[in-house]
């Protein structure tokens, strides 16, 4: 009897042995799966700390770039990371390139960011007018600026009319009263159109485009001119966070070739003469950096002008030119013509430093439209 009661114990004893090993071992495993989750979780949200904080300063910052790996210490962990310009499907982005650490864990983390640029909305067309837009030229083209999947529309408040033949208008044509077709060879053919809108619709609602009055924006100069400028050279202006503002109180000509580098703006109090080409050194192949904006009349007069800018005007535009190529966009509060025998128009939205100021933004957040792990 005393042995079977020690054969018994023995084997209660090695039961419970082999039992609270086996627990053991598995309150190890497990404690070590939750250390490696615990780990790689905050390897995770270290690296998306990473990204808040690089997205904030490009929003500061556009031009922010960090191009060679460097580092940064994020609650007990570290960052290497870098801030590198790319492009995807004809969009200019900002990649985010991060390797995020904590103890034994590593989180790769690629963030695509897409720079936001504040358009005002009476400056998102191509030619957008308060009355009548009118195309009689021989030839004429509306298109995009090295984005296929952006329209260059056509609007007026009143009416559009289109007496011109040859005409292509790579964008919607719409009108809040008639669009009038009295040209052949018409095709509107907008480069997105998901809904299958009509190209040409009419009785839309109106665009409010506001009164452009030079006077407002005097305090806010880089330059001042106190009587009529003519420009006939290089223009250099500013960079993308200080952008160079020239105000004229009279009449602005561009009288020679003009070659503008940089991010600014020429305001008029009275009309704008291109009587000669306005070309970009160093354009940006989606944004207008350069602005001309008058409370007068904008005329284009020179035979063969090409010209690079945004051009906003409170009275008419009318643009003689026999052979126009425009890169850049027209806002009007009155009559925009075009007059032209061979007129091409290539839509590029005004950068941020230009627009801002009539916008009051002063903080734009870029926008993360790629994230791969």
């Amino acid at each position: 009897m005393g042995k079977a009661v020690i054969i018994v114990l023995l084997g209660v004893i090695v039961i419970y042995g082999v039992t609270n090993l086996v627990i053991n071992q598995n309150i190890g495993e497990m404690s070590e799966d939750s250390i490696d989750t615990y780990m790689q979780t905050k390897a995770r949200n270290l690296g998306n700390s990473a990204v808040e904080v690089l997205t904030a300063k490009l929003g500061e910052d556009d031009e922010y770039r960090v191009t060679s790996a460097e580092t940064m210490d994020l609650d007990g962990g570290s960052v290497t990371y870098r801030v590198v310009d790319t492009s995807y499907a004809g969009q200019s982005l900002v990649k985010l390139d991060i390797l995020s650490t904590y103890l034994e864990a590593i989180k790769k983390i690629d963030a695509f960011v897409k720079i936001v640029n504040s358009v005002p909305p009476y400056l998102d067309k191509s030619v957008l007018s308060e009355n009548d837009v009118t195309f009689n030229g021989n030839y004429l083209s509306v298109k995009d600026t090295n984005n296929p999947t952006q329209n260059a529309d056509v609007h007026s408040n009143e009416e559009v009319i289109l007496n011109g033949s040859n005409c292509l208008v790579e964008g919607f044509v719409t009108s809040s009263g008639n669009v009038t077709v009295g040209g052949s060879n018409l095709n509107v053919i907008p480069n997105s159109n998901p809904l299958g809108l009509a190209p040409i619709q009419e009785d839309v609602p109106e665009i409010t485009i506001p009164s452009f009055v030079a006077a407002n924006y005097l305090a806010k100069a880089t330059i001042v001119y106190n009587s009529d400028q003519t420009f006939n050279g290089p223009l250099v202006l500013g960079t993308r966070k200080n952008p160079v503002i020239i105000y004229v109180k009279g009449k602005v000509f561009f009288s020679a070739a003009t070659n503008v580098t940089g991010y600014g703006l020429v305001i008029a109090e009275q009309d704008v003469e291109f009587n000669a080409s306005v070309l970009a050194n160093s354009p940006d192949p989606y944004l207008s950096k350069f602005g001309v904006y008058t409370s007068g009349k904008i005329l284009v007069n020179n035979p063969n002008t090409n010209i690079a800018a945004t051009l906003y005007c409170q009275m008419e535009t009318v643009l003689n030119s026999t052979n126009l190529k425009l890169v850049g966009g027209i806002t009007s509060k009155a009559n925009v013509t075009f007059n032209g025998l061979k007129e091409t128009l290539y839509y590029k939205e005004p950068a941020y430093p230009i627009t801002f100021f009539l916008t009051g933004v002063t903080y734009l957040r870029p926008k993360i439209v790629h994230w791969y792990e």
